[in-house]
């Protein structure tokens, strides 16, 4: 590999160490906070559940009970009553939820319990304890809950919730900046003209970024007008990160290049990676600027890798851009190239085992092979791989698309 070529992990590692996590933060509903970033741990206020609970509906009694024996019924227990007591010698009905009385410490399936003329018989010894879900088995009062720089998903804001919690800080969104360039962009819906192609590109990453939960501040077609280019950039230069598709490569009607160079900087990294190997990277009057390739593939896999990194860090994530592989076999035999490649692959079944076949073309500006794929293969470089080799996959869905 050439010297002056970048791996796919330093450049991940660079943007890391260059990029801090954005200042400040704000208070939001618990309901709404999934996909933002904790900017302060949280901790359980309360033991979860405060008291003891019965699993299952049943009997509940003070074990432990043998096989055989019997007691009287007195009363029931459904969940959301207050607490009750229950005398020596006898057993409650008791729902799912319900607090267990005062007194008993054991729950009896219902399914093990005959009950005649008022009194409960079990067949089967019932140890002491069991199907009772005991005081702060879940959480208890003081626990930290989640750590600081975690992103919250919907079962952590069950946890949370559960402990009655309404509201949590969390760090505030990135507000991006969006420019894709170049006159011969049309606008889906706009009236085609020859020499014109329509803006794939834009709308991918507006979508990209929305998922990412970002606020996009900007969102505007470039033309190849310096002036324009130039005012466009001053105003993107108010968000906490620039991202452009086009227009910064050494071409003559490059002109963003240009328009980036007069306000800031800008570095062409060359990345050992297929597609994609182009990334634009540097600052326009002080805000981090990523300039993606123009072929649709090259910015869609830019993007994850990349893009996904300075947003996760930004935002303040312990782990940005955590990257989930699975290993899974191919469908058919596969030779790597000079570089690695993402190639795009969808999980069929062959004779009941998951294997990963790949779109017949596999050129970058072919939007229709991500629609069909439903993930990522990695093929190391000047690898031969036969059919059932192992390679390492990343679904679309475990990176939330």
């Amino acid at each position: 590999m050439d010297a002056a070529v970048e791996t796919i992990e330093a450049v991940v590692a660079r943007l890391r160490d260059w990029l801090e996590p954005l200042p400040g933060g704000e208070p939001v509903r618990v309901a709404d906070s999934v996909g933002r970033v904790l900017a302060e741990s949280v901790t359980a206020p309360r033991d979860v559940p405060v008291a003891p609970l019965s699993l299952f509906d049943g009997y509940a009694a003070a074990g432990p009970l043998a096989a055989g024996e019997s007691c009287p019924v007195v009363g029931k227990q459904f969940a959301g009553d207050p607490p009750t007591r229950l005398e020596p010698g006898t057993a409650m009905r008791i729902f799912t939820g319900a607090l267990l009385p005062d007194g008993a410490d054991t729950v009896i399936a219902q399914e093990s319990v005959t009950v005649e003329d008022g009194r409960a018989r079990w067949d089967e010894d019932v140890s002491l304890g069991a199907g009772v879900r005991a005081a702060g088995a879940d959480t208890r009062e003081g626990q930290t809950l989640l750590e600081r720089g975690t992103q919250i998903n919907a079962a952590m804001l069950g946890l949370i919730a559960s402990t009655g919690v309404a509201s949590i800080p969390v760090s505030r969104r990135v507000r991006v900046a969006l420019l894709t360039t170049g006159d011969e962009l049309l606008a889906p819906g706009e009236p085609f003209a020859p020499g014109k192609i329509y803006d794939a590109n834009g709308p991918m990453i507006e979508a990209l970024l929305v998922g990412a939960g970002v606020e996009i501040v900007q969102r505007a077609v470039l033309p190849d007008d310096p002036t324009v280019i130039d005012a466009r950039l001053r105003e993107a230069a108010e968000a906490d990160l620039i991202v452009t598709s086009g227009g910064v490569s050494v071409g003559e009607a490059d002109l963003v290049r240009a328009g980036v160079e007069a306000l800031g900087r800008i570095d062409h990294w060359r990345i050992f990676l297929k597609p994609g190997k182009p990334l634009a990277i540097g600052e326009v009057l002080g805000t981090p600027f990523l300039g993606l390739p123009g072929n649709p593939v090259s910015t869609f896999v830019t993007y994850l890798r990349f893009v996904r990194t300075a947003i996760d860090r930004l935002a303040g994530q312990t782990d940005p851009s955590a990257w989930p592989v699975q290993p899974l076999p191919l469908a058919a035999a596969r030779r790597g190239g000079d570089r690695p490649e993402y190639i795009r692959v969808r999980r069929v079944e062959v004779d009941g085992r998951v294997q990963l076949e790949a779109y017949a073309d596999q050129n970058s500006g072919l939007l229709s092979s991500l629609a069909w794929a439903d993930g990522l293969a990695l093929i190391p470089p000047d690898a031969h791989l036969a059919a059932g080799d192992t390679v390492e996959f990343t679904a679309f869905k475990e990176l939330g698309l």
